[in-house]
């Protein structure tokens, strides 16, 4: 009896001692688990971008770079973090990659007066007239209209803007920066008078010969060197207001398509002193002081990267400055303008081969793209990896395509462009020409890469529309409603790789950024919706939960 009343004692040391052992087991196991990390991201639906289309459940980032990816058991159970996000089923990407922007001028825009979305002279006469009113500067400026979402479709005079302000003046840049609006005190001061030739530029008269206020492309230039710089204090805290729409998009890296040396210089300085984080790629613009910064080769620190050189071959096609082989449909008397004469060219593109530099060409127009392939030919002489890059490849005509895979020239486009233009582009460009124009697919056959931005502010700052743009060939408001010319349509995947891991190989930053793979920059997005696979409906509903900078959460 004795014996029995003991008898449930042999499985309670049974217990005790299996509690025993795994707590030594536990211990001996956190002996082992000592590896640090400063994030994790795990129960992730992670898309790495790499060769394989990998994926993977976490993510390990130390000292702002990956550390180790995998199964999230394996992750958790290998690393302690000081900061953990469970990303709940939503899914990571590589921070967006802007191959085409202009962070600088986004910035400097935010203090002056938008005119985005007017829809007539009239309103933007309106909107002049608030702002003049409680702004204390000597100067009007400001930007953003497009006279080809007009009833009218006709550029605006400075008529108007005379009577309001006969001795203020005012400044108004068309939405692509390739034309403005100056009234009468503003074109004095700039020492513009009509009938004044400027070589890649035009100052429009009208029948009388009487200047309109429209500047074309290189008329503009005596104006950018009259109107009044920002105050370095007033342009950082626009920088960082820049930086947060960016980061909250989904950008990490931007590219500044054009930027002075001493833009540059500044850029690096904010940076370095930790008040800027964002990653830039600078483009040099020609200047005094350009070749001879470039002589020292690319610039990298670990978030600037300067290595390549912005050249204009002509203007914009909302405009009518995009240089034509043919006469405009809607204009026959203008194949648009020339910008860059074969001297500079031969300047920059063997500064571009002595120190290392990237060259990266405007052209819009199937002469422009025509004239720069050939003299990129030229210069490179045949397969090569110097990256040479055509900036919005535009207008291709199907003769000349075949310059990017033979000389390996990365055109860098702009899908929002397409969409944007659509409704008119038919009306600059007539039928035939139209296959040519913002042909993205068939770009990509040739060369099999993509760089891919959206020009902003030239157009709106956000990836995910420009994503929508280039999958199915629709503006943001779902227009049109078949798309356009989709048989130029590139797939969800193109379209990915064309903002992460292709801008990232278009600016020679491929082992650093555009994938998540173990060594590169932590530099991740995580979405709320699968732009691989979620429906059409979805993908503009997309929002960026968190952005991650260096491994650091900014978002």
């Amino acid at each position: 009896m004795i014996l029995k009343s003991h008898q449930p004692l042999k499985p309670v040391r049974t217990i005790y001692i299996r509690i025993k052992v795994a707590a030594l087991a536990l211990i001996l196991f956190s002996c082992f688990q000592s590896e640090e990390a400063d994030l994790i991201i795990h129960n992730a639906m992670i898309n790495s971008m790499d060769e394989m289309n990998t994926t993977y459940q976490a993510v390990a980032v130390k000292d702002g770079r990956i550390i180790d990816l995998g199964p999230e058991r394996e992750i958790m159970n290998r690393y302690r973090a000081k900061k953990t996000i469970d990303a709940r089923k939503q899914f990571v990407y590589p921070g967006f990659y802007d191959a085409h922007s202009h962070f600088m001028g986004y910035a400097r825009n935010l203090g002056e007066l938008s005119l985005h979305g007017v829809e007539s002279e009239n309103e933007m006469v309106e909107r002049v007239a608030a702002f003049g009113e409680k702004s204390e500067r000597e100067w009007i400026v400001g930007d953003g209209w497009d006279q080809n979402l007009w009833d009218s479709k006709s550029f605006p005079t400075k008529a108007k803007l005379d009577e309001l302000f006969p001795d203020r003046p005012v400044y108004l840049t068309r939405v692509d920066g390739h034309a403005a609006l100056a009234n009468g005190a503003a074109l004095k001061l700039g020492g513009i008078t009509a009938g004044q030739q400027i070589a890649g530029g035009e100052v429009l008269l009208d029948d009388n010969g009487e200047m309109t206020g429209i500047l074309l492309d290189m008329a503009m230039e005596p104006m950018w060197n009259v109107i009044p710089d920002i105050l370095d204090d007033e342009m950082v805290n626009y920088l960082l207001e820049a930086e947060e729409h960016c980061l909250n998009a989904g950008l990490t890296t931007v590219t500044d398509a054009g930027l002075p040396v001493s833009a540059v210089q500044f850029l690096d300085s904010l940076q370095k002193a930790g008040v800027l984080k964002i990653n830039v790629y600078a483009m040099l613009q020609p200047g005094e002081k350009t070749i001879d910064f470039m002589k020292s080769g690319p610039y990298k620190t670990d978030r600037l990267t300067v290595s390549g050189v912005k050249l204009y071959g002509d203007g914009a096609l909302g405009s009518r400055g995009a240089w034509l082989k043919e006469p405009y449909s809607d204009a026959p008397h203008s194949h648009g303008l020339q910008i860059l004469d074969q001297e500079t060219y031969a300047m920059y593109s063997q500064a571009c081969i002595d120190y290392g530099y990237q060259l990266c060409t405007h052209c819009i127009g199937d002469s422009s793209n025509s004239t720069l392939l050939n003299w990129y030919a030229e210069s490179l002489g045949g397969m090569n990896d110097l990256r040479w890059r055509i900036e919005h490849a535009q207008i291709v005509s199907p003769e000349d395509r075949h310059f990017f895979k033979d000389y390996a020239i990365i055109p860098s486009v702009q899908p929002c462009h397409a969409t944007s233009d659509g409704p008119w582009a038919k009306e600059r460009l007539g039928s035939q020409r139209m296959p040519s124009a913002y042909a993205y697919n068939s770009l990509l056959e040739e060369l099999g890469v993509l760089a891919i931005g959206t020009d902003f502010p030239v157009e709106r700052i956000y990836p995910i529309e420009n994503f929508y743009a280039a999958v199915f060939r629709k503006h943001r408001f779902g227009e049109p409603i078949d798309g356009f010319q989709m048989e130029e349509a590139i797939s969800r995947e193109s379209s990915l790789r064309g903002m992460t891991i292709w801008a990232a190989l278009a600016s020679f930053e491929e082992k650093d950024k555009g994938s998540i793979e173990i060594g590169k920059v932590a530099d991740l997005i995580i979405l709320n919706r699968d732009l691989l696979k979620a429906p059409e409906s979805e993908i503009l509903k997309t929002k960026v939960v968190h952005t991650i900078l260096h491994g650091e959460l900014v978002n």
